[in-house]
């Protein structure tokens, strides 16, 4: 029995190999530390697998006539993946900084975990991290990850991507946008806040010689926490919302990648 591999078919492998892996790399839950290196390995060889048959390549691609040439398209295969990685990943940042903001003011600003793959996070930044995977997998977050790779092989077929022709400020704009959507998210929170050290601020000039702020911040930590509790409701439904808005943008923005 003869073993023949078309080099064509494994040139156009690895090219969506490298797609799919740097894909996958910046997002929390595939990224190095938080999954063996060997099953993300076997995961992106079985996807590539899939893909190369679910979104066929061109007919007319060519195979390089040099390693310079090649290194160049996986380069730039590397380069779209990540892009389309780091987009989705954005939706993680909302939530953590949702949380750094919300842990600032509480008063919990020094207590930090060490978590794999992520780092230093605090207390009700790994909350909020926690709740918004909860609801990315029970949307189908998931699932609308993977359809938008799809639509990527689709749209922009491996060896045609241009990265000198895509939009970056895109990116710029996208940042600005998710901070100002965890800042009115945590502006509840910060109000509370004030308003408890208005509070204690004209508790001390009435009572100069009691040590107020003190004597009263575990009064102000309760009361964020209260609102914290009273909000979550609210902000799991609305982080919801943001999920199913900010995935459709997604797959709007790889059907809109130039090719």
């Amino acid at each position: 029995m003869n073993l023949y591999l078309d080099p064509l078919w494994v040139y156009l492998y690895f090219l969506y190999y490298f797609r799919i892996l740097f894909f996958l790399i910046p997002q929390t839950i595939f990224t190095f530390g938080v999954l063996p290196n060997l099953f993300l390995a076997h995961l992106v060889f079985a996807l590539s697998w899939v893909f190369i048959y679910l979104s066929p390549p061109p007919k007319d691609i060519a195979i390089p006539t040099n390693e310079i040439q090649l290194l160049l398209l996986i380069s730039k295969e590397a380069l779209l993946g990540f892009i389309l990685g780091f987009f989705v990943r954005l939706l993680y940042i909302l939530f953590v900084t949702l949380g750094e903001l919300v842990n600032l003011h509480v008063g919990l600003a020094m207590a930090n975990l060490m978590l794999p793959g992520e780092g230093i996070v605090g207390v009700f930044g790994n909350l909020f991290r926690v709740m918004g995977g909860l609801l990315f997998f029970a949307l189908g977050g998931l699932e609308a990850s993977f359809y938008g790779l799809k639509l990527s092989f689709d749209t922009v077929p491996v060896t045609t991507f241009d990265p000198f022709t895509l939009n970056y400020q895109i990116f710029t704009l996208t940042l600005v946008k998710i901070f100002s959507i965890a800042l009115s998210m945590a502006l509840p929170v910060i109000a509370v806040y004030l308003l408890v050290n208005l509070i204690l601020a004209l508790t001390n000039r009435l009572v100069p010689n009691v040590n107020i702020f003190f004597a009263g911040y575990p009064v102000y930590m309760m009361a964020n926490f209260a609102i914290v509790a009273l909000l979550a409701p609210a902000l799991g439904w609305l982080g919801a919302r943001i999920i199913e808005k900010y995935l459709t943008a997604f797959a709007e923005f790889v059907r809109s990648l130039p090719h």
